[in-house]
């Protein structure tokens, strides 16, 4: 009998605020749907409630430790990280959140985001790359959105 493949769920959102909302549950609900569809063992347990991804604070949480985990070996390659959207991994500056998805890319995770149905893996990306424009377009949205908004609240 052939194992599951493994998958993580992560889960994030910035201000506590937000907890008070649907974001944890729609997050959650999503990922198990996306697992079941495709029979995947999965591990909800990486969540980074009330850390922001613009200023990393996440990486010092959930995300940092996955990561940690991946380069150290400890989670299979072929594994896969579930994630809403390419903006729960990183707001940072393009080429600092390029390189934290490459990394776990070519560590062997393949990247799913359930908004728009995407997923990135090497094995894809070596053949076409094209995927690879549209996330960094998705990278460059997240940021400018992260840091008009921190432009504003300093304003005030």
């Amino acid at each position: 009998m052939q194992r599951k493949r493994k998958a993580f769920s992560y889960v994030r959102f910035s201000s506590s605020e937000q907890a008070k909302g649907q974001s944890l549950r729609r997050q959650l609900e999503a990922s198990a749907h996306y697992a079941e569809q495709h029979d995947l063992d999965l591990d909800t347990s990486l969540r980074d409630l009330g850390r922001s991804a613009y200023k990393g604070d996440h990486l010092r949480g959930s995300l940092g430790a996955f990561r940690e985990a991946v380069i150290a070996g400890r989670v299979p390659r072929g594994s896969v990280l579930i994630v809403e959207s390419l903006d729960r991994l990183s707001r940072a500056k393009v080429p600092q959140a390029l390189s934290q998805f490459i990394q776990l890319i070519e560590a062997g995770i393949e990247i799913v985001t359930l908004m728009d149905g995407r997923s990135y893996s090497a094995e894809q990306l070596n053949t076409d790359w094209t995927p690879l424009i549209v996330s960094l377009a998705i990278m460059s949205r997240a940021h400018e959105e992260s840091a008009t908004k921190s432009s504003r609240i300093s304003d005030v």
